[in-house]
């Protein structure tokens, strides 16, 4: 082989790693425009939470997960409801409740929360996570499964799965929750979910979560657990999923309790931390010069319209509070 043959053959070998490099480009960090308290979406007698935004024609709807302030609790009342806004900022006003728990008898018997309402096809498919009873919130907390609901209307009615779609498997133990799903390019489906990175008992403590993969080729699954998780190396929680169509590979965004990370993907099964993979601490600037501070940042949704990303939004507590102070947060970002 001649020098100059040997040196294209490496060029062109080498070209889709480098191609596959300079498309992670994504930069949230610098895009976060100030914030007020007008950014946090509130409602009166009620914790919100898992907030994320759909565009409908005209109007922006806001689907979130919310339960009483006063004697209500995320893990066994939590219900789905849906506010409409006409501008991306708000201010949403609530519309309806969406989904709650089917009753005695399913296996999605208590609540409906963390909700993420995609549309594929004429079909809207709200994921959702559920729980059933148990003699300990222990128990009730390793009964918690994914399940979808489907609608030809964005405002319901909304028809629950009769079974959970997706069940813990290996490396995912114990529950599946907080489901993040988005439509490949082959037309199957991927999702992003949380589980524990070992089997436990009931009575046994909580061990470290991860991010699992689950792979269907319908949107209502049922969905298969993947062998090798997105993230197993750190507690982590929450993940969205989406595909960038103009850099050609997948994004996820999760929370790490003090901040929000981004990985990526080129074929959704082995990820990578982002090449800027900070996107967010606690701490957000406001119009003032002074800063918000939040005591927990979670749920992290990228809303996208026209292949430009619009918003982030996150799930906030009030510094020192639980979660029935819950709110949503909803940040502009610049162009």
């Amino acid at each position: 082989m001649t020098r100059s043959l040997f040196i294209l053959l490496s060029v062109l070998l080498l070209q889709p790693l480098a191609w596959s490099q300079t498309t992670d480009n994504l930069k949230l960090a610098d895009k976060l425009e100030p914030i007020t308290q007008a950014n946090f979406f509130e409602e009166e007698g009620y914790a919100t939470w898992g907030g994320h935004i759909v565009k409908e024609g005209d109007s922006y709807y806001l689907i979130y997960s919310r339960w009483k302030t006063k004697g209500g609790d995320w893990l066994t009342t939590s219900e789905i409801a849906i506010a409409q806004a006409d501008d991306l900022a708000g201010p949403y006003r609530h519309l309806k409740v969406l989904l709650k728990g089917s009753g005695k008898g399913h296996w999605n018997e208590l609540m409906a929360h963390n909700p993420k309402l995609k549309k594929f096809g004429d079909t809207w498919h709200l994921y959702f996570i559920s729980s059933r009873p148990g003699k300990s919130r222990n128990h009730i907390r390793d009964s918690q499964r994914i399940g979808v609901a489907t609608s030809t209307s964005i405002t319901g009615p909304f028809v629950p799965s009769t079974q959970a779609i997706v069940e813990p498997a290996k490396p995912v133990f114990n529950i599946t929750v907080n489901p993040g799903v988005t439509q490949r390019p082959d037309g199957s489906y991927l999702m992003i979910l949380k589980g524990d990175i070992k089997a436990k008992t009931p009575e046994q403590a909580m061990p470290q979560r991860i991010q699992g993969l689950a792979t269907s080729p319908t949107p209502t699954g049922p969905f298969s657990i993947q062998p090798q998780p997105a993230i197993s190396g750190m507690d982590t929680e929450d993940a969205s999923l989406w595909y960038d169509t103009k850099r050609k590979r997948y994004y996820a965004i999760f929370h790490a309790h003090h901040y929000i990370g981004l990985i990526t993907s080129t074929d959704g099964i082995q990820w990578d931390k982002a090449q800027h993979s900070k996107v967010t601490g606690k701490s957000f600037p406001s119009p003032d010069g002074k800063a918000i501070t939040v005591g927990s940042i979670e749920r992290p949704f990228l809303y996208i319209e026209d292949g430009q990303a619009k918003a982030l939004c996150l799930s906030t507590r009030r510094k020192g509070k639980g979660y029935n102070h819950g709110r949503c947060l909803i940040i502009p970002l610049k162009p």
